[in-house]
């Protein structure tokens, strides 16, 4: 491969672009707007404004495998916290997920594979999709539902890593993350003064005992050879020390990898939530959004993968991981869709403390990107040639 510093060079303009004019959600129009005027430069043919603002830049080079490569570009609603020059300017928004990086990889890719036709055959579907994020369904059912991609055969995907040095890149056989599902309750009492509590029902008990009672779902009615997580992250209700109020509500998340453990939980939770507040004679209100699908890696195109992250990293800095991440990623509607494989590319650096993702100070080694870029290159060929 030739001039790759050149390409590096262009991977890291546009990923400080994105870094500094960061977009949340669905309401990616600048990014979309600059994206959609990169593959016109480059002469990609390209089908904008899929979903909302996603956008998905096609190659056709002869008869061959059609390949979709995926970047993320949304950003997340933080207030930055480094001092980068090239720093977020809109003030409560910041890359710090790393899909600056992925829009960055995939727009070298897509440079390099238009301007070197002659190293590969086939097709290829970029795909830079907003709303990874959130909210709920996500940018990917967007773009799978516009029907674009159901002639793609294989599907693959990077995400950066700051838990792994610059250099190397981890991945799953199989399942890589879970599903995310949202459970919303609403306890119903009767308020009234705190000193007379005999004369109300008082939803904060049930909505205690729903907190402490939901863990025994894990614990006792999950086979323990199987994995799920029950968090319940926001409790709200009450106005003032003395006063019962009428209502108490709660907010978590429902993390497993397979169907069936996702009926079970559904199923245990709203029992729970009937009997607590059937017991204390109040009443209660249920709701259980199925949001993201477990993002389960297929086998062949996980060895694909791997296989092609040696040839570019070294033999010793590709490491199969043992367990799965309870995060979660809506890849996995690719996935489903056909066939594909994310893994996890090291942005580490070794001199200094690295900040996880979804943290305000988060900073990437950018010497790690021309990698990604080396990567999805390689899978274009290596798929072509098989």
């Amino acid at each position: 491969m030739s001039n790759y510093k050149e390409l590096e060079n262009y991977i890291i303009k546009h990923r400080r672009h994105l870094h500094e004019n960061p977009e949340i959600g669905f309401s990616c129009v600048k990014t979309h707007d600059h994206l959609r005027a990169e593959l016109k430069k480059l002469k990609i043919n390209y089908f904008p404004h899929i979903g909302k603002n996603s956008i998905v830049g096609v190659i056709e080079n002869g008869k061959g495998p059609i390949i979709g490569l995926r970047a993320d570009f949304d950003a997340l609603p933080l207030r930055e916290e480094t001092n980068l020059e090239f720093k977020s300017k809109n003030n409560g928004a910041m890359h710090a997920c790393g899909h600056d990086c992925h829009t960055g990889m995939l727009l070298g890719a897509a440079k390099y594979l238009s301007e070197n036709l002659d190293e590969w055959k086939g097709t290829v579907k970029f795909i830079f999709q907003e709303a990874e994020e959130g909210p709920n369904p996500g940018g990917a059912l967007g773009i799978v539902h516009n029907g674009i991609l159901d002639d793609v055969e294989e599907f693959y995907a990077l995400h950066v890593s700051s838990s792994i040095n610059a250099g190397q890149l981890s991945y799953n056989e199989k399942e890589a993350l879970a599903s995310a599902d949202t459970v919303k309750i609403k306890f119903i009492g009767k308020g009234t003064h705190a000193a007379y509590p005999h004369l109300g029902i008082d939803p904060i008990i049930m909505q205690a005992e729903f907190i402490t009672q939901a863990q025994s779902i894990v614990s006792r009615k999950l086979d323990p050879m199987k994995k799920g997580v029950i968090s319940i992250c926001k409790v709200r209700s009450g106005t003032t020390h003395n006063i019962i109020p009428n209502e108490a509500s709660l907010l978590g998340t429902v993390r497993t990898f397979a169907e069936e453990t996702r009926q079970l939980f559904e199923k245990e939770l709203i029992t729970l939530a009937k009997s607590i507040a059937t017991a204390n004679g109040g009443e209660y209100e249920f709701e259980y959004i199925r949001e993201y699908d477990p993002t389960i890696n297929t086998l062949e195109q996980a060895n694909t993968l791997a296989s092609v992250a040696k040839d570019v990293l070294g033999i010793n800095n590709v490491i199969k991981l043992d367990v799965p991440s309870m995060g979660a990623e809506d890849f996995s509607r690719y996935i489903n869709l056909s066939k594909g494989a994310i893994a996890w590319l090291g942005i580490g650096f070794k001199d200094k403390y690295n900040y996880p993702v979804h943290h305000p100070k988060f900073e990437v080694n950018e010497a790690a990107l021309v990698n990604g870029t080396k990567i999805f290159i390689n899978i274009v060929k290596r798929i072509g040639e098989r």
